[in-house]
């Protein structure tokens, strides 16, 4: 592949074995590619070789995932390709090297031209309004969703939803699409393949758990309690309510006393970054419960609980 790069290039090209990348990767990886760093005309980049015949869907993924986790444009080395698989990548600008045939290197072409990619910031901890589209996506099955439709059906501003945009587009999620010159979230695939790739970047929705002494009868169920209306699980001797940190003054929860260790709890209130509840009214949305009942998945009968929610109301 060196020398097919260097005679089409023209440019001196290096190649080295990069092992230390599968250390932050899926265990599948190491059986499935070989990783290469590569540099042109002092310009770094990743490579992968597939070991196998790997299907465009997975190969697609698996290259966002390794791009996302060394920071760097990642291409694909192929021995071979047919024509509808080389021209979907084209179309989805997936950077591939098919040896003594073709070079399709749009990172390395929009640097030598000198032309500039648009500066994404970095994505350490996404946030809240992101995963919150990113959930609605999968239940409502986005289709070409553009960032006026999303701030209308969320009640936000377009700006707020272009800067989640941008941190989907950092990630490298495989769900960017576009309608005419505007960019678009397209989530109408398989729901269980979508949360995984989702779930790598989905956070607790818990900001903070307050335990007051007293029933404060709230409609928007959460955690445990939400959980019990999805299931056949008991809930517990009080109830979970949820609430956003907008609502937390009006509803005077921060003047009302808090329980103490060893004694009894009238409810709980979870102060979520964001409430979804379009699966059920006033019910806190699925795969939510699931990210906060995590700790709780020791007990067998959450645990059991939750995989019956999931088959009944997402897969």
């Amino acid at each position: 592949m060196k020398e097919y790069l260097e005679k089409t290039l023209h440019m001196d090209v290096k190649i080295s074995s990069n092992t230390l990348l599968y250390k932050s990767l899926p265990l599948l990886f190491k059986g499935k590619y070989k990783i290469y760093d590569v540099e042109t005309n002092k310009i770094a980049w990743i490579a992968i070789d597939p070991l196998d015949v790997i299907g465009l869907a997975q190969l697609r993924k698996n290259r966002a995932q390794i791009e996302t986790v060394a920071g760097k444009n990642c291409a694909v080395f192929l021995q071979n390709s047919n024509f509808y698989a080389k021209e979907k990548m084209k179309e989805e600008g997936i950077p591939f090297v098919i040896k003594n045939k073709e070079v399709y290197l749009p990172f390395l072409g929009i640097l030598l031209s000198g032309n500039k990619q648009r500066d994404l910031k970095p994505v350490h901890r996404i946030s809240f309004l992101t995963q919150k589209i990113l959930l609605s996506g999968m239940y409502e099955a986005y289709d070409k969703a553009t960032v006026t439709y999303i701030s209308q059906r969320m009640n936000v501003s377009k700006m707020a939803v272009s800067k989640c945009f941008d941190e989907i587009e950092y990630l490298g999620l495989d769900i960017m699409d576009s309608k005419g010159k505007s960019r678009a979230l397209t989530m109408t695939g398989d729901r269980k393949e979508l949360w995984e790739q989702l779930k790598p970047y989905m956070r607790d929705p818990v900001i903070k758990r307050i335990e007051l002494t007293e029933d404060i009868r709230l409609k928007q169920k959460a955690g445990i309690s939400a959980l019990s209306e999805y299931s056949m699980l008991t809930d517990n001797a009080y109830p979970t309510y949820a609430v956003l940190k907008a609502d937390l003054r009006e509803k005077n929860i921060p003047g009302m006393r808090e329980a103490v260790r060893g004694e009894n709890i009238g409810c709980v209130v979870l102060e979520l970054g964001y409430y979804i509840d379009s699966v059920k009214k006033n019910v806190q949305d699925p795969l939510s419960v699931m990210l906060c009942v995590q700790d709780e998945l020791d007990d067998e009968r959450v645990e059991g609980s939750v995989e019956e929610m999931l088959e009944d109301y997402v897969w």
